[in-house]
């Protein structure tokens, strides 16, 4: 976590950086030089794949990543040295500066050296991306309602959407112009349909913002997750089927996850954690994915594989949490609001070799009319065109 004694650095190192790039940035020197990133901690996720996109198919592009040095991630990048940044040093304040192109996951993402409600402010006072391209990627398809994303508070110049549906929804509830949400599929689907199936099962629920990480063994959440991986009706059915289950709390619940193995009895199961396990290996190697209201269920339909939902706090999730949206998880899968209805549903699907019905593929086609290995290089287009 980045402290706020690290920001006040970083942006003393900015304002220094803003005046020794001054003459360059006015000569337009640095037209074709591209900041990417993901959390500045990270390189999993679609930021990852675009750079890699870019490095190997557009060398006319100056390319950077933005990521910082004591990443887990960054051992994978390591053939790509000189073209990484460490995240708030000054070269990342300059470069940031020089960058004709910002290209990031998140609302802060990793690119920017700034907190983003800072960045937004500047923004409105300085104009500091005037004469920038920000370009948001996402991490997850937007399915629900959040003021945040509205067009009148952010700085896109253009919104990266996985799914047509989602690029209505920008336009009709977030009010972005057609040409700023486009439908390009998301980057990390290219490597989505090349996968091979091991007899495992992937329980991955999102967080709960009203949940603080020191209370949350008090919290429903935890009670119900904790009380499904130690149902012995679930260790029952690992052993009968011959399959394992691997529980990966969401990032945000990840400095906790020890707690979830208190009490884990049955050899099949795994908590597993953020250093040594990779979301999108999970997904793709899984053959049935159980999960709440997380977006990651539309990467697991894209390779069209059952998600079942398990969605035992949904009024107070969509009170305390987020808005509602426009998806109805029921579409996708079946949902279950109570254990015993969901170890039901589960034994169903494992009895039937855990077969997507054809009902929600039909869901699928519609969603994603395009599922192909081309998603990068759309996004690619689409940032140069912006």
């Amino acid at each position: 976590m980045t402290s706020v004694g690290q920001y006040v650095i970083a942006v003393a190192k900015l304002i220094a950086a803003f005046f020794v790039t001054f003459p360059t940035r006015r000569k337009q020197r640095h037209r074709n030089l591209m900041l990417v990133s993901e959390m500045g901690n990270d390189a999993r996720d679609n930021g990852y794949h675009f750079f890699l996109h870019v490095l190997h198919h557009h060398p006319e592009i100056e390319t950077y990543y933005v990521i910082s040095d004591n990443s887990p991630d960054r051992p994978r990048l390591a053939e790509y040295e000189k073209n990484l940044v460490r995240y708030l040093s000054f070269r990342h304040c300059k470069l940031f500066c020089q960058a004709h192109w910002l290209v990031g996951t998140h609302l802060r993402s990793g690119h920017t050296p700034l907190p983003f409600e800072v960045a937004k402010w500047l923004n409105r006072i300085l104009h500091i991306f005037k004469h920038k391209k920000v370009v948001f990627l996402q991490h997850g398809i937007t399915k629900n309602h959040q003021s945040r994303f509205g067009f009148d508070n952010t700085f896109f110049d253009l919104i990266i959407c996985g799914a047509a549906p989602e690029a209505d929804y920008f336009v009709e509830q977030f009010h972005y112009p057609p040409r700023m949400a486009l439908y390009t599929g998301f980057c990390r689907y290219d490597k989505l349909l090349d996968f091979q199936l091991k007899r495992q099962l992937l329980v991955m629920p999102t967080w709960r913002g009203y949940i603080h990480l020191d209370k949350i063994a008090d919290s429903q959440y935890y009670k119900s997750y904790h009380a499904l991986l130690n149902d012995p009706r679930l260790a029952s059915l690992l052993e009968r089927y011959n399959i394992d289950l691997i529980f990966y709390p969401h990032h945000r619940f990840q400095p906790v996850v020890e707690q979830f193995k208190q009490g884990i009895t049955s050899a099949r199961i795994t908590i597993a954690d953020v250093l040594h396990y990779d979301v999108q290996q999970l997904l793709k190697e899984s053959a049935l994915l159980i999960t709440d209201y997380s977006s990651v269920f539309f990467d697991f339909t894209y390779m069209k594989k059952p998600v079942l939902f398990y969605q035992f706090d949904k009024d107070i999730f969509f009170s305390k949490h987020i808005g509602s949206g426009y998806v109805d998880e029921s579409a996708f899968g079946p949902v279950a609001n109570k254990v015993d209805d969901l170890l039901s549903l589960l034994e169903t699907y494992l009895e039937n070799g855990m077969r997507l019905e054809s009902y929600y593929e039909a869901t699928v086609d519609r969603f994603f009319p395009i599922r192909d290995t081309h998603n990068c290089e759309r996004v690619f287009d689409a940032v140069m065109d912006c």
